[in-house]
C-alpha cells in the first residue's frame, strides 16, 4: 500500500515542480496569446473551485465526511494549485485593452511580488491540506480547509474584481 501511495504521488510532484517553475514568469504576449492565457487561468481556477467546494462542504458539515473523497480532492487541489498563475501574463489584466472578460485587477501588475507571494502561500497551504488528508485528524483537516479558503480570499480581496 505504501508503494502505491508513493507512486501515485509522483505525478502530483511532477506537476508541482513543472508548474512551480513558471511562478515568476511575466512575459509579453500577442492578443491571441492573451486571450488563451485568460481562458487557461480561468479554467484552472475553475478546476480548483471544483475540488475545494466539497472539501468546504464537508468541513462545514453540509456534506457527509468521506475520508477517501476528501483525500482525493485535497490531492487534486494541491496538484492544480500552482497552475493558474502562469496565465497572468503581461497585458491580460482588466483595462489592458485585450477585449476579453477578466476579473484580474491591474493591482496584480502594480504589486506582482505580493501576488506571487499569495500564490506561493496557496500552493503551500494546499500541499499541507493534502498531507493532512492522508491522516486521521479530521479537525486538523477542517482547520486547514479554512486556511486554504482564507488564502484564496486574501488574494481575491486584493486582486480580483467583484
Amino acid at each position: 500500500m505504501t508503494v502505491i501511495r508513493r507512486i501515485s504521488r509522483v505525478p502530483n510532484l511532477l506537476v508541482l515542480a513543472l508548474a512551480g517553475a513558471s511562478f515568476f514568469t511575466w512575459t509579453t504576449a500577442s492578443a491571441d496569446d492573451i486571450e488563451d492565457a485568460i481562458e487557461y487561468r480561468q479554467d484552472a481556477l475553475g478546476v480548483m473551485a471544483w475540488q475545494i467546494g466539497p472539501l468546504g462542504q464537508m468541513a462545514q458539515g453540509k456534506r457527509e465526511f468521506d475520508a477517501e473523497i476528501f483525500a482525493q480532492r485535497a490531492a487534486n487541489l494541491a496538484a492544480v494549485a500552482p497552475l493558474p498563475w502562469e496565465g497572468f501574463v503581461e497585458g491580460s489584466l482588466q483595462n489592458d485593452d485585450h477585449g476579453a472578460e477578466t476579473d484580474a485587477l491591474p493591482a496584480i501588475a502594480d504589486d506582482r511580488a505580493d501576488f506571487d507571494e499569495r500564490n506561493q502561500a496557496l500552493v503551500k497551504e494546499t500541499a499541507t491540506l493534502a498531507e493532512l488528508a492522508r491522516g486521521e485528524d479530521r479537525d486538523a483537516m477542517f482547520e486547514q480547509v479554512a486556511k486554504v479558503g482564507n488564502t484564496c480570499k486574501g488574494c481575491h480581496d486584493n486582486f480580483r474584481a467583484e
